[in-house]
């Protein structure tokens, strides 16, 4: 993990929690580092010991594994019952991992657990890549699976807006289904991906794409002489109406978030610097 720091005074409980992580993964390469950058990986393992994550910046992952601890409390062992464990495969002389939070096998289902937003109530495309490389794992380790879900655990879940919107979670946790691919559509995006990682250790420059950069998008403004309010803005500029006397386009480019907030190698990464 590099170098700990406790820039907002937290309490030494919660920095020994930090430090003390169990996670080792497993294999040449995680379900989790497999569908992210591989550019990313790479510099991680080559700066681990010069890289400083703040106590702070991991506390959302510290509540992540606290949900495991729960699971594990829960004493899930119902039979066909699969929870904790992980699974491997060969893929292009690389052995691929990826640990199942809970799986039951009778059903053909399989369940992870994250602590998320309320803002991904409908999903997102990494969970559904991760659960998707999952259930390709479990095929090959003999389990067949139909259902993929998330057990969503929101943590900014308001009771107030619930009780105003029918359209908000109406309970802090909730299942949320997610699509399922072909396991012909799965081996192959993982093969790519196993490509691309096996590229970048290399030393091939493998770039982040805009997603994994956290791209925002630009956006155009319609804007007006005296008015410091937009008065339409667009991700399309064809999509604002012509222009009328005394308005102007604006052009606001958008942000690399993780780049520029998120990501644990920015300080050694060529791309952050010279690339827009």
């Amino acid at each position: 993990m590099g170098k700990i720091t406790n820039l907002h005074n937290l309490p030494a409980a919660i920095v020994a929690a930090v430090q003390n992580d169990p996670y080792v993964g497993g294999g040449d390469i995680s379900t989790t580092k497999l569908i992210d950058s591989p550019q990313i990986r790479v510099l991680g393992g080559k700066h681990k010991d010069e890289i400083s994550v703040d106590v702070s910046e991991r506390v959302w992952a510290l509540l992540g594994q606290a949900v495991h601890t729960i699971l594990e409390r829960a004493g899930l062992k119902e039979q066909g019952m699969v929870v904790e464990e992980r699974l491997y495969a060969t893929v292009n002389g690389w052995a691929v991992s990826g640990q199942v939070d809970r799986m039951h096998c009778d059903l053909g289902k399989l369940s992870d657990y994250k602590v998320t937003t309320v803002y991904k109530k409908n999903g997102s495309d990494g969970w559904t890549r991760q659960l998707n490389v999952l259930r390709w794992l479990a095929h090959k380790n003999g389990h067949e699976i139909n259902q993929l879900e998330v057990i969503g655990i929101f943590r900014d879940w308001r009771k107030t807006e619930a009780e105003r919107n029918p359209d908000y979670p109406q309970a802090a946790i909730m299942a949320i289904p997610v699509p399922l691919w072909s396991l012909e559509d799965a081996e192959e995006y993982i093969t790519e991906r196993v490509y691309a990682h096996q590229a970048a250790s290399r030393g091939e420059e493998v770039l982040c794409t805009d997603e994994e950069r956290w791209f925002s998008g630009n956006t155009y403004a319609l804007m007006k002489a005296g008015v410091k309010r937009a008065l339409k803005v667009s991700t399309d500029r064809s999509a604002l109406p012509e222009l009328t006397e005394g308005q102007h386009i604006e052009e606001r480019k958008g942000e690399y978030k993780r780049c520029e907030h998120y990501c644990d190698v920015r300080s050694f990464c060529r791309q952050r610097v010279e690339a827009p």
